[in-house]
């Protein structure tokens, strides 16, 4: 290896979007959300301003992302499905914007590996762990992937709920539809010294869910309905660790 290819800078990993496009991207998503909708966001106060975090979010829409990105005040990242990546405008959105590409219906080791340095990085990365947009608007067993990610890295964990998004069509009445975004306090789940088993991890996958059906109405708990009142009434227990802050 020769000295001048050894002091060449490492690229940076596609899915770390540059600051000031980011910014201003968030900047203007935030006004692209207000003409669309009557946007409203609450809990701001409640994102991390540093460490490693991974934001929870329901999945109702092909625009969820540009209802998340504004109400984070942090940079994220976003999974997105391997699909967009070659869509002329929504991948270049996405890659503009900083995404890791997943592919569905197996084990994408690679994006596995790129979520993992982006969190022990402690960086914020976005994710719906239903997998899949939900048909219904109503919550979906989730999947153990999140889980997993938490346990490995002991990331952060802040619920992000969002409704309304879904309702763009009701221009076509000239009704601007609302969308709120309710943010929720970040916990950790609780640590084990052995690692999860596939079962126990789908158990974790339901207590992030639950936190996020917690912010939702009612009609959109899906199901996670059940859940979630039981712990709003004191009827069950979260194996979670709340962050002061």
């Amino acid at each position: 290896m020769t000295a001048s290819s050894s002091a060449r800078p490492s690229l940076r990993p596609t899915y770390k979007a540059s600051p000031v496009l980011y910014a201003v991207m968030r900047w203007l998503i935030g006004c692209l959300m207000r003409i669309l909708y009557r946007y409203e966001i609450h809990g701001s106060e409640n994102v991390p301003s540093q460490g490693a975090i991974i934001v929870v979010v329901n999945h109702l829409h092909l625009l969820d992302p540009l209802a998340v990105a504004p109400a984070i005040s942090r940079q994220i990242v976003t999974l997105a499905a391997d699909k967009w990546r070659s869509n002329p405008l929504i991948g270049v959105f996405l890659k503009l914007a900083g995404s890791i590409f997943v592919a569905r219906g197996e084990v994408d080791r690679k994006a596995l590996r790129a979520c993992l340095e982006l969190l022990n990085d402690g960086g914020a990365l976005a994710v719906a762990p239903e997998g899949t947009r939900s048909r219904t608007g109503q919550l979906q067993r989730a999947r153990p992937g999140a889980a997993y990610l938490a346990t490995r890295t002991n990331a952060m964990i802040l619920p992000v709920a969002f409704w309304g998004v879904e309702k763009l069509r009701t221009w076509c009445k000239l009704r601007r539809p609302r969308c709120q975004v309710i943010i929720g306090k970040p916990f950790r789940l609780r640590q084990s010294q052995d690692k999860p088993s596939t079962a126990e991890l789908q158990e974790l996958a339901d207590v992030m869910s639950i936190q996020i059906a917690r912010l939702l109405p009612e009609s959109y708990r899906g199901v996670y309905a059940e859940s979630a009142s039981a712990v709003e009434v004191g009827e069950a227990d979260l194996p979670i660790v709340p962050i002061c802050r």
